[in-house]
């Protein structure tokens, strides 16, 4: 609101009172005025109070000019309705906000980054959202198909490129999908911005990654999941990217020796800095090996491996200097040799999660090798197979400065009934599919 020594005639509404701006421009028009309506004038002669009264209706005009002018009424402005918006987050409460009026409808439209929704969801919401960054789609009902809706299918994905050019990052999880190099093609061109991919339980062959990675310039995270198709031939594409982060999990073709072969002596080699495999196994110790030659590599995670990996690989792990966070589960061939290796020459190692349950064997000795650790800060422990005692958990804790969590397994009865209380602030007790928010996996939903 205007001061008054601007001429300030905005009510609570902003809306401009001309009572008020007549009485303003009397105040100024005479130097001495009457408190109350213009009227009020000093007692002069009709010609004077006419002139006066042109003075005062011209003094109206000019101060409405200029405050219409330079003090716009913004009620019902779309950057303030934006903002309104903006102070929103709960999804009904978007909803409702968009059924107020057809324009503050338009204003949640142009806003919207973010749209989830079921597969067979009309084509015509992709128009609605211009400027959509995340679009994921996932298949829950069985609907009897419309020409109107939308499928995963080469069409599909070409209808997603001429809808959405922001688009940032894609997830499609569809069980019956399939998708080839005219699609994932058209995906590529007609979203530049398009730096994310995950596709679950879809069929992806290796033509239609290797269009994906020749026209999506900007990608820079892939992610795989229940996929039989693609295979090693696809590693080369990838290895020939600049993407950051890889996850493959139960594709068991394409996680091999010689696919990671493809991505260790690939570009991928300066860039790689997120790498999550899961049920890979056709990998043995020869491709863990390939790991080494990864230069930014600092988040990597192996779940239910094959025999074929044993301490061998476990200790080429431990010579990946730039490794920050590391996860193994289920890691049949590894021991004690592999964790005091970790513990010995990770000097960087920040998150360490260790679960076995069936496989593997593991002693509380070698897990207290880490308590000369400088950087660790998070360590989590599950399973039967890794064999801890009271004793030897304090003298983690302890011994290890920079430790801030210790999270057990929470269905294992541990007695620190004579602990010190520094120990007992650091332990914590979680499960073992989420141990660290570090390994919380990816969204697929």
């Amino acid at each position: 609101m205007v001061g008054e020594d601007e001429g300030a005639v905005w009510n609570t509404l902003g809306v401009i009172e001309p009572n008020r701006l007549r009485q303003r421009a009397a105040d100024v028009a005479d130097s001495q005025p009457q408190v109350g309506a213009v009227n009020t004038l000093p007692s002069v002669d009709r010609e004077t109070q006419t002139e006066v009264k042109k003075n005062a209706d011209a003094g109206v005009k000019r101060v409405g000019e200029y405050l219409q002018r330079s003090h716009p009424p913004k009620l019902g402005c779309d950057d303030l309705v934006a903002q309104i918006l903006n102070k929103i987050s709960e999804s009904e409460d978007i909803r409702s906000f968009s059924e107020v009026c057809k324009q503050w409808l338009r204003v949640q439209r142009l806003n919207q980054t973010s749209l989830r929704v079921d597969v067979g969801f009309p084509q015509i919401l992709l128009t609605r959202f211009p400027n959509l960054l995340e679009l994921r789609v996932w298949e829950v009902t069985k609907e009897k198909p419309s020409k109107e809706a939308w499928y995963p299918t080469e069409t599909g994905l070409e209808i997603v490129a001429k809808s959405c050019p922001n688009l940032e990052t894609l997830l499609v999880s569809s069980e019956y999908s399939v998708l080839g190099s005219k699609g994932l093609r058209a995906l590529g061109n007609g979203c530049p911005k398009l730096s994310t991919v995950m596709f679950d339980e879809m069929v992806v062959g290796n033509e239609g990654l290797v269009a994906l990675f020749q026209a999506a310039h900007n990608l820079k995270g892939l992610h795989l999941s229940s996929n039989e198709l693609v295979s090693d031939y696809a590693c080369r594409a990838i290895g020939s990217s600049c993407i950051t982060t890889l996850e493959l999990k139960d594709c068991p073709y394409v996680t091999t020796d010689v696919g990671l072969r493809f991505v260790a002596n690939g570009t991928t080699s300066g860039t790689l800095k997120k790498l999550i495999l899961d049920g890979c196994q056709g990998i043995t110790d020869n491709g863990i090996e390939y790991l080494v030659k990864m230069r930014c590599l600092e988040h990597l995670e192996l779940t239910n491996l094959s025999e074929g990996v044993t301490d061998v690989g476990g200790v080429a792990i431990s010579t990946i200097q730039t490794l920050k966070e590391l996860k193994l589960s289920e890691a049949l061939g590894m021991s004690d040799r592999t964790v005091v290796a970790l513990a010995e020459n990770c000097h960087n190692l920040e998150a360490f999660a260790l679960c076995l349950w069936f496989h593997g064997d593991v002693s509380g000795a070698s897990i207290c090798a880490f308590s000369g650790h400088k950087c660790l800060k998070h360590l989590a422990l599950f399973g039967d197979n890794i064999h801890l005692s009271d004793v030897e958990v304090e003298r983690i804790v302890l011994g290890c400065p920079s430790l801030e969590s210790l999270v057990l397994d929470d269905s294992v009865v541990w007695n620190f009934g004579s602990m010190q209380d520094r120990a007992r602030r650091v332990i914590k007790f979680g499960s073992y599919d989420r141990p660290l928010p570090h390994f919380t996996g990816t969204t697929w939903w």
